[in-house]
């Protein structure tokens, strides 16, 4: 008999994140994840700390909370983002519960800020996606 997948737990989640980012705040709740860590995108960037909202079997949701992200001069509004300020880091249907998170959205997340740097100097998003260029 086959047993279907039906995704990683929170605490197999919260393991592996707390593995590749020791210094994370991890908070664990009835099939609830919230971890808060700092990213860095390149030894160049500036320090960024994320919020990461799951809840099992959703696809998990990313928020920046310090800094503040800026708008490009020319920008009306930031590239890639969902309604409520999280980070659109995918394309729907890319993002499956049976993924580890630390594998796939916390370098989606470190992916999308240095694009996002490049983005406050240029205007230009580079990262894909279905945004469109200011100019």
């Amino acid at each position: 008999m086959r047993t279907r997948n039906r995704g990683l737990s929170v605490g197999q989640q919260a393991l592996a994140l707390r593995t590749l980012l020791p210094h994370a705040r991890i908070k664990l709740g009835a099939n609830v994840l919230t971890a808060i860590a700092d990213l860095q995108p390149n030894p160049l960037s500036r320090r960024y700390t994320v919020r990461i909202n799951y809840r099992y079997g959703d696809v998990p949701e990313v928020h920046v909370v310090t800094p503040t992200l800026r708008l490009h001069p020319e920008a009306q509004e930031l590239p890639h983002i969902y309604p409520g300020d999280r980070l659109c880091l995918h394309l729907p249907g890319e993002w499956q519960p049976t993924m580890f998170i630390s594998h796939t959205t916390i370098p989606w997340t470190s992916e999308w800020l240095m694009y996002y740097e490049v983005w406050l100097v240029t205007g230009r998003w580079n990262g894909g996606g279905h945004g469109e260029p200011i100019d």
